[in-house]
C-alpha cells in the first residue's frame, strides 16, 4: 500500500478525537444540512429518504471508495464541498455537520455566516457511532430510524459475538510504522471479532508509533492491515498482503506462518462507522477459515 495511503488510513482507523465544546442538550432540527465528515456521509444517508432530502451537500471524499462507505449513493444533484470552499455557504445551509479536529477557521466562516455547527467529537468505536447516530437522526426528526441502524449494528454485533473463534488470537493493526492501540476504533474491532488488541497488550493507547523491529519481536499472531480496495476479493488486498509479508522479519512471525496476515479494505478498516462490523465480520472469517 503506497505510505501516503497508509498514513492516512491510520489517522483515520485511530481517530480518539478530542472533546468538543459545551453545548445545550439536544439538537434543534435542520431543514438544509451539509455533511462534512465522511461519518455523517453515511450516516444520513442510511437514514432513509426523509434525512436525505434535507442535506443539500456532502463532503468532498463522499464518493472516494478508499474511505467512505456511502461512495457512488448520493446522487450527482447533491454538490460536493470541501470544508474550505465558498461554494459551501453558496448552499445555504442552515447545519453544517463537522467533527472536532476541524480547523478553527473553517468553524469561524461558517458561524459568522450563521450555520449552526453540529460536532462530532469522539471515534473510538461503537457506543460512539451509536451515540453520532442518535444525534443526527434527533437532528433531521427521525429518532425511529436512528434506533433501526442502532439496532442492526447491534444484531451484528450479537451474530460475532455467538461466533466468536474458541482461541482468542492476539492481533495487531499495523502499517508504515505504526499501530492502533486502546482506545481506538480497532480496538472494538478487534473485540467484535474475537481478538485481543495485542498494541493493547503492550500498555499503548491510541495510534502509536511501532517500528517494524519491534512488531517483529511481538511475533503477533495476527496482522491486519488496511488495503486501497472497497472489497476484500480485490487483487490490492492479496498484494498488500503479499508486500507486508516480505517485510524483512515478517516471514518469520506466526502470522505469516499461518496465513494470518490479513488486508482488509480501508473504508472498513478506518471506518467510525458501520464499516467498523464489517471489518469485525471479515476479520472473524478469514481467521476462523484459518488453522489455529
Amino acid at each position: 500500500m503506497p505510505r501516503r495511503l497508509a498514513a492516512v488510513l491510520f489517522a483515520l482507523s485511530s481517530c480518539t478525537g478530542e472533546p468538543g465544546p459545551a453545548r445545550e442538550p439536544g439538537d434543534p432540527p435542520a431543514r438544509r444540512i451539509v455533511s462534512q465528515t465522511i461519518l455523517s456521509d453515511e450516516v444520513l444517508w442510511a437514514l432513509g429518504p426523509a434525512a436525505q432530502a434535507r442535506v443539500v451537500g456532502v463532503s468532498a471524499l463522499a464518493d472516494d471508495p478508499r474511505y467512505s462507505g456511502a461512495a457512488g449513493v448520493w446522487p450527482p444533484a447533491v454538490p460536493r464541498r470541501a470544508l474550505t470552499s465558498e461554494g459551501l455557504l453558496a448552499l445555504q445551509p442552515d447545519l453544517a455537520v463537522i467533527a472536532s479536529f476541524t480547523a478553527p477557521e473553517v468553524r469561524e466562516l461558517l458561524s459568522t455566516h450563521g450555520v449552526r455547527l453540529l460536532e462530532l467529537t469522539q471515534f473510538r468505536g461503537f457506543a460512539d457511532y451509536r451515540a453520532h447516530v442518535r444525534r443526527l437522526a434527533a437532528v433531521v426528526e427521525d429518532p425511529a430510524a436512528g434506533e433501526r441502524l442502532v439496532a442492526d449494528l447491534d444484531a451484528r454485533l450479537a451474530r460475532l459475538a455467538a461466533h466468536k473463534p474458541a482461541l482468542r488470537l492476539s492481533a495487531i493493526s499495523w502499517g508504515d510504522g505504526h499501530a492502533a492501540a486502546a482506545g481506538t476504533s480497532f480496538d472494538d474491532i478487534a473485540e467484535a471479532a474475537g481478538l485481543s488488541n495485542l498494541a493493547k497488550e503492550k500498555g499503548l493507547e491510541g495510534h502509536v508509533p511501532v517500528a517494524l523491529e519491534l512488531m517483529v519481536s511481538w511475533d503477533p499472531p495476527v496482522i491486519v492491515i488496511g488495503c486501497p480496495a472497497a472489497e476484500p476479493d480485490d487483487p490490492a488486498c492479496r498484494a498488500a498482503e503479499t508486500a507486508t509479508a516480505a517485510l524483512p522479519g515478517v516471514r518469520a512471525t506466526a502470522a505469516a506462518r499461518n496465513g494470518r496476515i490479513i488486508a482488509v479494505p480501508g473504508r472498513a478498516l478506518a471506518s467510525t462507522g458501520e464499516g467498523m462490523a464489517r471489518a469485525a465480520e471479515l476479520l472473524q472469517a478469514r481467521v476462523g477459515a484459518e488453522p489455529s
